[in-house]
């Protein structure tokens, strides 16, 4: 197995590892990633926010955020003309704590078991190859 074919291998386990955790804790993906968005960041975000960190599709977002509404977890407040941000209820952020809690605690423990010259390689060549393939992908843009 080459280098490409591993690191695809590896991405790919990691996303099951997550999918598992949202399915135990009785979210979809995408509802696991707002809400671990909203626990982790702290502060409202519009659904453009969401789209751009996870890579969902709006439909698939948007989908997330009126099953999210309608539980009365978060609700949607009118930020510009444009825009809503995305706001949690007290119902919500009893329930992020109760479910991203524990994830963001497994993601720190493991990175606690690692030396700080791991965290900080790890870092460094993760935000390499992001930066890289965002210019293959423009250049990729640019030929059609």
């Amino acid at each position: 197995m080459n280098i490409r074919q591993r690191l695809n291998k590896n991405y790919n386990e990691l996303n099951g590892l997550y999918h598992d955790i949202s399915m135990k804790l009785g979210l979809s993906d995408s509802e696991s990633m707002v809400m671990y968005m909203l626990y982790d960041i702290q502060e409202p975000l519009t659904q453009s926010d969401i789209v751009k960190a996870t890579g969902l599709s709006k439909q698939t977002l948007n989908s997330a955020i009126r099953k999210l509404e309608k539980e009365g977890i978060i609700i949607l407040e009118k930020l510009n003309e444009k825009s809503k941000k995305i706001v949690m209820t007290d119902k919500g952020q009893v329930l992020i704590e109760q479910k991203m809690k524990p994830l963001v605690d497994m993601e720190d423990r493991v990175l606690a078991s690692w030396t700080e010259e791991d965290r900080r390689r790890y870092l460094e060549l993760i935000e390499k190859f992001k930066v890289q393939f965002e210019k293959e992908v423009k250049a990729y843009d640019k030929r059609k």
